[in-house]
């Protein structure tokens, strides 16, 4: 017996050192796999060590396009377009997500993967300093979580693991950059008129309302001829918006002239939208163009006598395109205030009836002073 149980410790034993092995082996295989991914923390440590005000000239390449920004006496300009100018927001914080990129982790660059995007970076970038010298790096791809990147500096060993900012801000043309005009965002807008190529869709606004709608509640219509025909409010709103508070996709331009009218459509526009409001009381107009499509989802347009040119979202463009008295008319059964209705007549069948609305003020419980309405 005494075998026996001896046999059986150092079976126990044997497979006891087994586990152990094999243990070790798991955890030397996850920690190389968590190197190669994870790698080594080093969280907070700076990326490029270089700050802000350093920082004098930015050169970078984003798809196919490279554009370098420079500071002149404290204000950052396009370094190949003279007389344009640039967001100085939009520029500095492109310098500070450089300057204040961090490292969370680092990955031996032996150790580098196709993953993470780096042997066709998405960005790169060489930064020049008030010094003269210059930091060059390279932008991959997002980790999987989306929070970070990859990227890697110029003459370092390792990979590093950075905020997913710095891939954001440089992921840009040095177009997104320039100030570009502003629509008019004016709440005094009295007409609106879309010309589509002859076809004309024309709504005028009406403070006080008018005869041609049964309620004053209506004060957008479509003109038709010399006829007036009412519109849902909010439907009419929404399309003068799309002019009154239009929004950019991008700019392509800056300098356009005439000459360049059938690059972009402009000589045979898809549509000339005409916006009239008043400005401190005075009449003012806005005339967007919109020229062929850039792209299937975004056409070329400007403000009419702009040098600049930009694109705009496809959708508003189809929603100019595609508006009617049929897709803005009201859908309301009886928009009127019926608090200011006496009476009902309703005619049935020849027979004529007379509902009458009797209105009594009446006080709650609480001193309240309201009205009941009861029908007779």
């Amino acid at each position: 017996m005494a075998g026996l149980a001896s046999k059986r410790a150092r079976t126990v034993f044997v497979l006891v050192l087994a586990l152990a092995a094999l243990g070790g082996a798991y955890a030397l295989a996850s920690g190389m796999a968590d190197a190669e991914v994870e790698g080594s923390l080093a969280a907070g440590e700076p990326f490029l060590s270089v700050s802000s005000e350093e920082i004098a000239e930015v050169t970078w390449t984003y798809g196919d396009a490279t554009a370098t920004m420079v500071k002149e006496d404290g204000t950052w300009a396009d370094a190949e377009a003279a007389g344009v100018s640039l967001d100085q927001s939009a520029a500095a914080e492109l310098a500070s997500a450089a300057a204040d990129a961090s490292s969370s982790r680092s990955v031996a660059r032996s150790q580098e993967d196709a993953a993470m995007g780096l042997e066709s970076p998405t960005v790169r970038a060489t930064l020049v300093l008030t010094d003269g010298s210059s930091v060059s790096f390279e932008v991959g791809a997002a980790t999987a979580d989306g929070a970070s990147c990859y990227a890697w500096r110029e003459g370092s060993e390792d990979v590093q693991v950075v905020d997913i900012a710095l891939l954001n801000a440089f992921s840009c043309s040095m177009a997104d950059l320039y100030v570009t005009e502003s629509a008019p965002g004016s709440s005094s807008v009295t007409a609106f008129e879309v010309d589509r190529g002859g076809d004309v869709l024309s709504m005028t606004y009406l403070e006080e309302g008018s005869d041609a709608a049964y309620s004053s509640s209506y004060q957008w219509f479509l003109q038709d001829g010399d006829a007036l025909r009412a519109l849902d409010t909010s439907k009419a709103r929404t399309l003068a918006n799309v002019v009154n508070r239009i929004t950019w996709k991008s700019c392509v331009d800056t300098a356009y002239a005439d000459d360049a009218a059938a690059t972009y459509g402009f000589d045979d526009p898809v549509l000339t939208a005409t916006l009239s409001y008043t400005n401190d009381d005075e009449p003012s107009e806005y005339v967007l163009v919109v020229g062929s499509k850039a792209s299937s989802s975004t056409y070329y347009a400007h403000p009419a006598g702009s040098t600049y040119v930009y694109t705009v979202a496809a959708e508003k463009v189809e929603d100019l395109l595609e508006a009617t008295h049929e897709t803005l008319r009201p859908d309301d059964v009886c928009l009127m205030d019926w608090d200011t209705v006496d009476a009902l007549d309703i005619v049935c069948d020849g027979e004529a009836t007379t509902v009458s609305f009797v209105r009594t003020e009446e006080q709650d419980d609480d001193g309240e002073t309201g009205v009941s309405t009861s029908y007779e």
